[in-house]
């Protein structure tokens, strides 16, 4: 079984991880803010985990599979492909939350909808390196996989 040497736990426990462990940071970040009062923590917690969830079920975790099949699971592929969905999966949930098409001007409601887009891609690709970061540690994936032949004899 060369896969199994790519990881130490079950993949599934690193999905979990990946899934809980952003949300839970960012609440506990905002349970210290003062802005707690207007948005409560456990609401923090609940719509990251409805961001990084999905994300981690429907894109990481096949990934994460394919990698393990072909020999190449391991932290840096994982981080990297965390930062990049981490980066995209918050764009899109911005661009959905920011644009309100009831405006009278479409096209000024779009703009502003792509800028608050955009500015959320640098937080999105650290969030997404540190859920990927969780999913490599709760799944005890290595930074080179043990099994990988690289052809020395």
């Amino acid at each position: 079984m060369p896969h199994m040497s790519q990881h130490s736990r079950p993949l599934v426990v690193g999905a979990l991880a990946s899934s809980f462990t952003v949300p839970a940071l960012m609440a506990l970040l905002m349970a210290f803010s003062s802005m707690s009062i207007m948005t409560p923590p456990i609401l923090i917690f609940f719509v990251g985990v409805l961001i990084t969830a999905p994300t981690t079920c429907l894109v990481a975790m096949p990934l994460a599979l394919l990698f393990r099949r072909f020999g190449r699971l391991n932290a840096i592929y994982m981080c990297l492909l965390g930062t990049a969905l981490g980066a995209l999966a918050l764009g899109l949930y911005t661009l959905d939350s920011t644009y309100y098409p009831q405006m009278n001007d479409k096209a000024f409601a779009l703009w502003v909808a792509r800028q608050a887009a955009l500015k959320s891609l640098m937080p999105g690709a650290v969030y997404g390196f540190v859920s990927a970061a969780a999913f490599c540690v709760g799944a005890g994936i290595t930074v080179r996989p043990s099994g990988r032949r690289t052809g020395a004899a």
